[in-house]
């Protein structure tokens, strides 16, 4: 080693200082990435309680349209069928009536059960991971006589 250059170890600080700079960039993007999927996860966990309450919800409602049909075929069938039959209408006229007021019901109770719906999509964290699937622009826009990339 006495016979080195002496020379030889004037280079050796400042790759060090180098190294030790890459390796501090190296630290920032990993504690930026750890970050971004702290974010997403807090965003995915927010929309699993949208989802859970939003999913309680639309079955309760579920229910209660399956038991407004139920009872309302079995009361207004009964009550409406008599009525009808009772004016000397056909078989046929009075059981549709009693139908047609249940299946509104029904239907009514789905309809609002699926506009429950929308919020088991977890639209914000896919759109949160495409934006982070996609990256930061690394290109410069492009100018006017370029035109938009294909």
């Amino acid at each position: 080693m006495t016979d080195a250059d002496p020379r030889a170890g004037e280079g050796a600080g400042k790759l060090g200082d180098d190294a030790h700079a890459v390796l501090s960039a190296a630290r920032d993007t990993a504690s930026a990435y750890a970050g971004t999927l702290q974010a997403l996860r807090q965003l995915f966990l927010a929309e699993v309680g949208l989802a859970r309450h939003a999913l309680t919800q639309a079955m309760v409602l579920l229910m209660l349209a399956t038991v407004m049909v139920a009872t309302t075929w079995g009361l207004l069938t009964a009550l409406i069928v008599a009525g009808i039959r009772a004016t000397g209408a056909s078989w046929l006229l009075a059981i549709s009536v009693p139908l047609v007021l249940s299946a509104l019901i029904g239907a009514a109770a789905a309809w609002r059960a699926h506009g429950l719906m929308r919020h088991l999509d977890f639209e914000a964290t896919r759109r949160q991971v495409k934006l982070g699937l996609k990256g930061l622009p690394s290109d410069p826009p492009p100018t006017s006589d370029e035109g938009p990339p294909p």
